[in-house]
């Protein structure tokens, strides 16, 4: 199966490495403004393959059978678009668009061409959140009584204010660009919240920090992401599960990452399988374990090979994420809870 990607920046150079680990994957081609810096970052992670500037070109000189975008966001549609009505299944870094129309855009060019697609939304194929999810679903530490996630960062791209991620209008902020994970992990659990309730700090790329509460019957749920930290922090994800009969709690920056308190119990490790290549072979970006993108991408295509489309991540999945999310940011605009 031949692959092509859409931007070398940091996932695009992760996901590289994930095709590169994949049986029965190859990394055919690339796209990417700058080839020459692409030809050097290929050549480091032991890829000699075209590299071109655009994806028309590409589509015209190389067979694929499928597409990853690893573009800005608002590159998505048109590049989605494009690679669809070639008739190329999709593989779409989140989020998926800045709104409910641009991820409709985007599904209705997937529908026409009767092409397969899903989204980065890595963090339901993450290792530690899968186990929350089993044990959630399994009952055997009891009801979940409440959920809360973190996700924080120092500013992306160095600090540099002319990376695009500090420009609000290419990468939507830290709401969209990483809170996202967790709006997207929330719907992941539990589906559509009945409302929610924001609140956000701004400041160069728009909301900088974002605090959420989803509001559902029988869980309190929130969230929280930022990325308006000093250069020296260390990126962290965590979250902490309280159920009826213990607490499930995870920091990625723990010396043991994932523990289980039951009640009268010590705490005890949770181990979970790191699938794929442990260490990524590039020092850019917050992550350096490959294995939730691995996990993605294995699924991804799998479901190529069986001729299936995607069950999880799919277009109207991230579509509903966007639709939360842009309520999120509604409401922290006016100050009250906004329904869905």
């Amino acid at each position: 199966m031949k692959i092509a990607i859409v931007g070398f920046g940091f996932m695009g150079e992760m996901h590289a490495q994930v095709y590169q680990a994949l049986p029965g994957v190859e990394l055919a081609a690339l796209v990417d403004i700058n080839i020459t810096g692409a030809k050097e970052k290929l050549a480091s992670l032991g890829f000699n393959i075209p590299v071109y500037a655009t994806l028309c070109e590409l589509l015209a000189e190389c067979d694929v059978q499928a597409i990853d975008i690893c573009s800005p966001t608002g590159q998505h549609i048109e590049l989605a678009v494009e690679a669809a009505a070639a008739g190329k299944h999709l593989f779409i870094e989140k989020p998926l668009a800045f709104d409910t129309d641009g991820c409709a855009q985007i599904e209705s060019a997937i529908q026409k061409a009767g092409v397969f697609a899903q989204v980065g939304h890595c963090i339901r194929f993450w290792p530690e959140y899968m186990a929350l999810q089993r044990t959630i679903e399994s009952g055997e530490i009891g009801a979940l009584k409440s959920l809360s996630l973190t996700r924080r960062s120092a500013r992306p791209g160095s600090g540099n204010p002319q990376h695009w991620v500090n420009n609000e209008t290419l990468s939507g902020g830290a709401a969209f660009d990483m809170h996202v994970h967790d709006t997207d992990f929330v719907l992941h659990l539990f589906g559509l919240p009945k409302s929610v309730f924001s609140s956000t700090t701004q400041g160069m790329s728009g909301p900088d920090h974002i605090f959420t509460h989803y509001k559902y019957d029988d869980v309190v749920v929130q969230a929280e992401g930022g990325w308006d930290y000093p250069q020296n922090y260390r990126f962290c994800m965590a979250f902490e599960a309280v159920f009826a009969d213990g607490v499930l709690a995870y920091n990625s920056n723990a010396d043991v990452t994932l523990v289980l308190t039951r009640k009268d119990k010590e705490t005890e490790v949770v181990r979970v399988e790191q699938p794929g290549p442990k260490e990524s072979g590039t020092s850019s970006g917050n992550i350096s374990a490959l294995g939730g993108y691995f996990n993605e991408l294995e699924y991804f295509t799998n479901c190529l090979k069986a001729n299936k489309a995607p069950k999880i991540a799919t277009i109207a999945q991230a579509s509903d994420t966007i639709r939360v999310l842009c309520a999120e940011l509604e409401s922290a605009r006016s100050g009250n809870f906004n329904a869905l």
